[in-house]
């Protein structure tokens, strides 16, 4: 089994900005996403969960435990929305950019 690696922040924000865009966790969205990190759809899953738990507006909260890089992440959004919802934006989309374009 392959050793599971740390989260980056630029990961963990590229999760955020799907999670505030409602994308349900088994979208093309989140497969091109697992795909582009090289990490598992249930991993994309689990980090979208457990936003959701840190989310105070979102009724249902998940069982998956936020980590210490997901509650910063989280504590710099409900910060400042607009700066961190923007930089998720540009990390998903860079990920995704390099994906394409064959990596590193």
């Amino acid at each position: 089994m392959p050793v599971a690696r740390k989260w980056e922040r630029i990961e963990d924000l590229a999760v955020l900005h799907l999670y505030r865009g409602k994308v349900a966790h088994d979208s093309r969205e989140v497969a091109a996403l697992a795909a582009a990190l090289e990490r598992s759809l249930k991993s994309i899953g689990a980090r979208m969960q457990a936003y959701a738990g840190l989310d105070p507006a979102n009724p249902y909260k998940p069982s998956a435990k936020a980590t210490a890089l997901t509650q910063s992440v989280w504590a710099e959004y409900q910060a400042d929305r607009t700066a961190i919802a923007v930089e998720g934006q540009r990390a998903y989309l860079g990920i995704l950019n390099r994906y394409s374009m064959g990596r590193p």
